[in-house]
């Protein structure tokens, strides 16, 4: 027990104890409750959070996956009604999907994409994605737009989540048109319905993302290409990249144009939100550790004066052998 004073005074008097006394287990317990207090004390009462929110511009690759949908209404009037039928325009990445659509006798062009790096950093700043058809048969009443793309995350560790940019636009009766430019500015934003985890000293554990998976070669199987089965496979997701719609613009053109959508995305620094780990909460609270440790040492070693002058706690005392003589 030498190792560990029982009570301090003015002049400094040395005790000693077994290890198994009373005494010693009183001490013992003080300087352990030293301890766990102000770990005890930052844990609930703390300011800084349990998740760390990081500022950064995701690098993102376009997959050349694409399904751009049109829909035509075409007015028939009758007797006393007016009939209404839809006919569907698409255009797609996928040879399969296009050959259905091809022997319903839909017609398009390749689609344009190029990127805009304005800061020179080696990541795009803004993408730009073009579509073109020929001139419609009917008004454009409503497109949707599926773009399939891979988002890079590297400021704290190398995390891809999934980017998933769906356009659902449904076209003012005003606005409407068979040939011309709609022009869409959008912004990608994150998704996340949980932190993500990065791994750490003691513990390699990082989040996981499932790929979305579209066969190209499948005719029968049209529901893989749908809008609402896409995000379907987004939501086990811990968080996903989305486009938010800025500006839309219309901008009729004559017949020989023919149909041409284009979109703007600019690609800006999101906060991504990731769990601490053990090692940054004791960086972040080591401070307020520091303040309340030595509060609680000041106390327990009061407490402990207290136990020992008042008799409560005895123990021997160690008298040099030159006061005894």
């Amino acid at each position: 027990m030498k190792f560990i004073p029982l009570h301090t005074k003015n002049t400094v008097i040395i005790y000693k104890n077994s290890l198994c006394s009373g005494a010693s287990f009183i001490v013992i317990t003080l300087c352990f409750l030293s301890v766990v207090i102000p770990i005890f004390l930052v844990s609930f009462l703390s300011p800084h959070p349990s998740i760390d929110i990081l500022y950064e511009k995701p690098n993102v690759e376009f997959e050349y996956k694409s399904i751009f949908m049109a829909d035509t209404a075409s007015y028939g009037k009758g007797w006393k009604t007016k009939n209404i039928f839809t006919d569907l325009y698409v255009c797609s990445t996928f040879a399969k999907l296009n050959e259905i659509f091809k022997e319903a006798g839909n017609k398009c062009d390749s689609l344009r994409y190029w990127t805009h790096d304005l800061d020179k950093d080696g990541a795009s700043d803004r993408v730009h994605f073009l579509q073109q058809t020929d001139s419609l048969e009917c008004n454009l009443t409503s497109l949707k737009w599926i773009l399939v793309m891979q988002a890079k995350l590297k400021h704290k560790c190398n995390l891809s989540p999934p980017a998933i940019l769906d356009v659902n636009i449904d076209i003012p009766m005003t606005k409407q048109f068979r040939s011309g430019l709609v022009t869409i500015d959008a912004e990608l934003f994150l998704r996340q319905h949980i932190e993500f985890i990065c791994p750490y000293l003691g513990r390699n554990v990082r989040s996981q993302f499932n790929t979305i998976l579209i066969n190209p070669q499948s005719r029968s199987d049209l529901k893989q290409y749908r809008t609402s089965f896409l995000l379907q496979e987004l939501k086990p997701q811990p968080g996903y990249f989305q486009l938010k719609l800025i500006n839309i613009n219309y901008e009729p053109r004559s017949p020989e144009v023919g149909l041409s959508v284009q979109l703007n995305l600019d690609i800006e620094q999101v906060g991504v939100r990731y769990q601490l780990s053990i090692w940054e909460r004791l960086t972040q609270c080591w401070l307020y550790f520091a303040s309340f440790f030595g509060f609680s040492f000041y106390l327990m070693n009061k407490l402990k004066d207290y136990l020992f002058s008042k008799h409560i706690v005895r123990s021997w005392e160690i008298i040099p052998w030159k006061k005894l003589y």
